[in-house]
């Protein structure tokens, strides 16, 4: 009989500690009940001045979203000059809940938004808030009215080495980031004029060296991309415009005519 009941009494405190840490392996509930809001600006009006390009012009601050559960989003603070941002540029990504942005940065995006240099000019400036890719929110915006100074725009490259230059990576034709917003796009000649009938091969990578910034390679399914990823592959060659957006791992390739570039808006 006593072996019985101590037999019951194991079973029981084991069945208890396995209901207790199934409980304590729950992952968080995601309860989303506010986005984080941007704090007043101290100086809504900015001159900027090329002497001071390297120092900060401001310093953005910012209050946690409330997501049910303790939560570090990536936050990027995007700038655009109009209110619906169809088309921002990001200034910079953290996970704090502050990003000092530098004379240089912000004079450079408002050049690229169409300000010209002494002339005021208005814009808005509001916070992504993306906690996984499927859950983004944004907080309002603010407005800063910035005046630039005259600079050359040099937008963020992404290069392109294959198999139709040698792979080559010091002399790879480039892709620009005209958003400075990780989507990059240009045209390329697509061609190996002593394989003609072999398809192309390539790679994206963040700085003309190898093995010295990021490579993105194919990602296995047509379109996606993976860091460290194999040769992406396009048949036939020729010529065309390729879109790559690093934010979702994603590319497109789509035939073009030579020259087609000259008739796009110019950027």
């Amino acid at each position: 009989m006593n072996h019985t009941i101590k037999y019951w009494l194991f079973f029981s405190i084991g069945i208890f500690l396995l209901l207790q840490s199934c409980n304590d392996d729950k992952s968080p509930v995601y309860e989303f009940t506010a986005a984080p809001e941007l704090s007043p600006l101290d100086n809504s009006s900015l001159v900027l001045n090329e002497e001071a390009e390297n120092f900060i012009a401001e310093t953005f601050s910012w209050s946690a979203g409330k997501y049910g559960f303790q939560a570090a989003p990536l936050y990027t603070l995007q700038i655009d000059n109009t209110e619906s941002f169809s088309d921002p540029i990001s200034l910079a990504e953290t996970h704090n809940l502050y990003l000092p942005v530098n004379v240089g940065k912000l004079n450079m995006a408002t050049l690229i938004l169409g300000g010209e240099s002494g002339i005021p000019l208005e814009t808005y400036v509001r916070l992504k808030s993306e906690l996984t890719s499927s859950i983004i929110v944004y907080s309002g915006y603010v407005t800063l009215e910035i005046t630039p100074y005259p600079m050359v725009i040099v937008y963020p490259k992404l290069y392109v080495p294959g198999s139709y230059q040698g792979w080559n990576i010091a002399n790879a034709p480039t892709l620009l980031s005209y958003r400075m917003n990780n989507k990059y796009e240009g045209y390329l000649n697509l061609v190996d004029e002593n394989n003609p009938d072999a398809p192309i091969t390539f790679k994206l990578t963040t700085e003309p060296v190898w093995n010295k910034g990021e490579e993105y390679g194919s990602g296995g399914a047509p379109g996606t991309l993976a860091l460290k990823g194999g040769d992406i592959s396009i048949s036939p060659q020729g010529y065309y415009h390729i879109s790559v957006d690093l934010n979702t791992l994603t590319y497109t390739l789509t035939p073009a005519t030579p020259g087609e570039e000259m008739t796009t808006t110019d950027k």
